[in-house]
């Protein structure tokens, strides 16, 4: 009877651990996405750096910079090559609004007609206002993921020391509120990078499926439009419909409307293909759930947390069933 009580004495304790950490996340809920950008760049470069580490014989230390050195310098290639794409989708797109074409179809006169009409009835200031508007948000997620990127690589070079440091917490008077905190933040944690894992493959399958179509189509900036496309595919949803644009205008300007045609039937197939199989798929076999919890609970999550959502959505699912012990999660 005595341990029975002991044992129902402490999962209370692990709930009001848990609603602690709850009420700490949305107090603290303007700083989740600095937050789990840290998180999530902190696990990747740690996992890539033992790999390194173990595979050439390295030190932690430099294992850590060699990650984040290729990094940097991937995204130095990235807005290389991105700024062409971007200069060449301007170009296409001055190159298609001077068009004859667009005069000499009526198809097209009617949707040249309609856009010119829209922007005519435009307010010039509003529409200053709201760049103005969109710039501060693209500046906001560019420091987040900047200042992100800086405390991963600061706290993946110092993991050790603060490893070390933390154990203060367990050895204090409060130490059974801190294992408690600690096994359920780093369960969380493990978790989260798993899945995040699957979400990098899927996103790789998804590129390599993209660049084929595109390689048979002949497109120009290669290069630049997979990274494009690697980059959004991380972006659940939004991503899709986002990489898009580009892709479109690039099709009509290298052929025509079928090549319009092509690109839109690729997108929708390769979403499809994420959307019920890869995805689900992939995460059914990491999380051992059926598909269909996976896809309502990424279509409730989305509705709750917003893209946000489609991110941790599983994850938290994942961890909850986890905690109350209803499915383990095997982490390997």
């Amino acid at each position: 009877m005595n341990i029975l009580s002991s044992w129902q004495k402490r999962q209370l304790y692990r709930y009001f651990v848990l609603l602690v950490i709850i009420l700490l996340i949305f107090f603290l809920r303007q700083f989740m996405s600095l937050l789990l950008l840290t998180i999530i760049f902190s696990y990747l470069a740690i996992n890539a750096a033992k790999r390194l580490s173990r595979f050439l014989k390295l030190s932690r230390s430099f294992a850590v910079v060699a990650v984040y050195a290729i990094f940097i310098a991937i995204i130095a290639l990235s807005i290389n090559h991105g700024a062409s794409t971007v200069v060449h989708q301007v170009k296409s797109m001055i190159t298609l609004t001077m068009d004859s074409s667009w005069h000499a179809n009526g198809f097209l006169k009617d949707i040249y007609k309609n856009i010119h009409q829209y922007i005519n009835s435009l307010n010039t200031d509003q529409l200053i206002s709201k760049g103005f508007s969109q710039l501060n948000q693209v500046g906001h997620v560019l420091y987040e993921l900047v200042l992100a990127l800086l405390f991963s690589f600061i706290f993946s070079m110092t993991y050790p020391q603060l490893k070390s440091w933390s154990l203060n917490f367990l050895h204090s008077p409060y130490k059974k509120f801190f294992g408690e905190f600690y096994i359920i933040v780093h369960r969380f944690i493990i978790i989260l990078g798993r899945l995040f894992e699957v979400q990098l493959l899927i996103g790789v399958i998804n590129t390599i499926a993209m660049v084929i179509v595109l390689y048979f189509l002949h497109f120009p900036y290669l290069i630049g439009f997979t990274i494009l496309i690697f980059i959004l595919g991380l972006i659940p949803v939004f991503g899709v419909v986002i990489s898009l644009v580009p892709l479109a205008i690039t099709a009509f300007i290298i052929g025509n409307w079928h090549t319009v045609l092509i690109i839109l039937i690729a997108v929708a197939c390769i979403h499809f293909l994420e959307s019920y199989f890869l995805h689900p798929h992939f995460m059914s076999q990491r999380t051992h759930m059926p598909i269909l919890v996976i896809l309502l609970n990424l279509i409730i999550m989305e509705k709750i947390f917003g893209v946000w959502g489609l991110v941790i959505g599983l994850p938290i699912l994942t961890f909850l069933l986890d905690f109350f012990r209803i499915q383990k999660f095997h982490s390997q």
